[in-house]
């Protein structure tokens, strides 16, 4: 009666329950085996799928499957070999079990991956009793899978944007969707920031899709802009804003930096430790740090307009009109005469270069912000788990992790969505 419910809970058809037994420890985990008897009479090749009469032989196999209790499980049961008229002998296919990898069950396979998204490899090798390089295959494979079945179709607004990986000056290259059916997401992650590097997605992206992207998203590096223009005809260039405000906080600090080589004694005392006061929006700050700002551009002349124009430039992206917007920047401009503030001037030549890149979210307003916040929970996954040795299952993570459906986390939906 036992033996016939557990072959009820496990649910897998064409197999019953036949012995349970407890066999020791794997990684500490203690372990339980759990022996299955074939009752089911087809037979189905494991390379096409076809249904083959019958079996010639067979081994027993072990997987290991999802927890009972706090005991971890290994199924053992028969699994034969069928000679397949189109693939020949093979190893006959088994409904519960992977095709290829690690021996695991397609249940527990989807429970790793699953978990794979909030813990190390580690952690999850700890928790299910596995090997951790057989963790990392599972998650790997299954990453693998959801890239190659997603569909480019429909997106019409890319995003590009670079990220510094590893020691010295090496860039990969991150493209986004910021449009689309399933909101926001990553689409791959490129090595490398040359016009050279982003060929190979325009080639799986293909010459038809690329067509139907009508705005792109990206800083001011020429390599991004030239790539976009030669594979999307008649494609807009916006952009970024936070990358063109960080450009305005560059040439401000460079003014701090100015001011306080050139300070007397009492000075400098003043404008010590206030960097970050000075760079961040005057709105956001408050209490001591508000006084100590207000004490300091009382201080100094300079830093007051620098200041100033530094606080105004952000209206820049409220207009609608680009007549409206190109008078409003000309406005600025005009507040740097007789100002010294050459960081300033410098700055203000690069944005009128690109000031029709900048004007064109007047015509398509797009969110910003989903390319700086992949940018941060990419770092956060490098940081997270110290390094990576695989650069393409490195490449996985940072995807999975800059796109929202697919780091959702549903454990047990993934693994109750398998069916028995």
């Amino acid at each position: 009666m036992q033996k016939d419910y557990l072959t009820k809970l496990l649910g897998i058809h064409g197999y019953c329950v036949t012995d349970v037994e407890e066999v020791g420890d794997s990684k500490g985990c203690r372990m339980i085996r759990i022996q299955m008897a074939r009752t089911r009479t087809g037979y189905h090749c494991g390379g096409c799928g076809q249904a083959v009469s019958k079996g010639y032989d067979h081994t027993w196999q072990e997987l290991h499957h999802l927890h009972l209790w706090q005991y971890g499980t290994v199924l053992r049961f028969p699994r034969y070999r069928v000679d397949c008229p189109t693939c020949g002998v093979r190893t006959e296919g088994v409904a519960f079990a992977v095709v290829r990898g690690p021996r695991v069950t397609r249940a527990l396979t989807a429970l790793i991956h699953e978990i794979c998204k909030v813990t190390t490899l580690k952690a999850v090798a700890a928790l299910f009793g596995i090997e951790r390089r057989a963790v990392k295959e599972i998650d790997k494979q299954a990453l693998a899978t959801i890239q190659a079945g997603r569909s480019l179709d429909g997106i019409t607004v890319l995003g590009a944007d670079e990220i510094a990986v590893g020691k010295g000056q090496t860039y990969w290259t991150m493209i986004s969707a910021l449009e689309g059916s399933r909101g926001p997401e990553l689409l791959t992650v490129v090595e490398g920031r040359k016009e050279r590097n982003l060929k190979k997605f325009w080639k799986g992206c293909g010459p038809d899709r690329a067509r139907q992207v009508t705005h792109a998203v990206m800083d001011m590096w020429k390599p991004f802009r030239n790539s976009f223009k030669a594979h999307c005809p008649g494609i807009q260039i916006i952009y970024d804003k936070f990358h063109i405000i960080r450009h305005l906080l560059e040439a401000l600090n460079a003014v701090r930096k100015a001011e306080f080589q050139g300070a007397t004694k009492r000075f400098r005392g003043l404008l010590a430790g206030k960097k970050f006061i000075l760079l961040s929006r005057q709105a956001h700050v408050r209490g001591k740090a508000r006084q100590a700002l207000n004490q300091l551009l009382g201080a100094n002349r300079k830093l007051f307009k620098a200041h100033l124009l530094k606080e105004s430039f952000s209206h820049l992206w409220s207009y609608r009109s680009k007549t409206w917007a190109r008078k409003f920047f000309q406005g600025w401009v005009e507040q740097l005469k007789w100002s010294r503030l050459t960081p300033y001037h410098k700055f203000a030549r690069m944005v009128e270069a690109h000031l029709d890149g900048i004007l064109a979210t007047c015509d398509k307003k797009v969110s910003l912000g989903y390319i700086e916040s992949s940018n941060l929970k990419a770092r956060n996954v490098i940081r997270r788990a110290y390094g990576y040795r695989d650069k393409v299952y490195m490449k996985q993570k940072i995807i999975q992790a800059c796109t929202p459906w697919m780091n959702q986390f549903h454990p047990w939906a993934a693994t109750h969505s398998l069916g028995p």
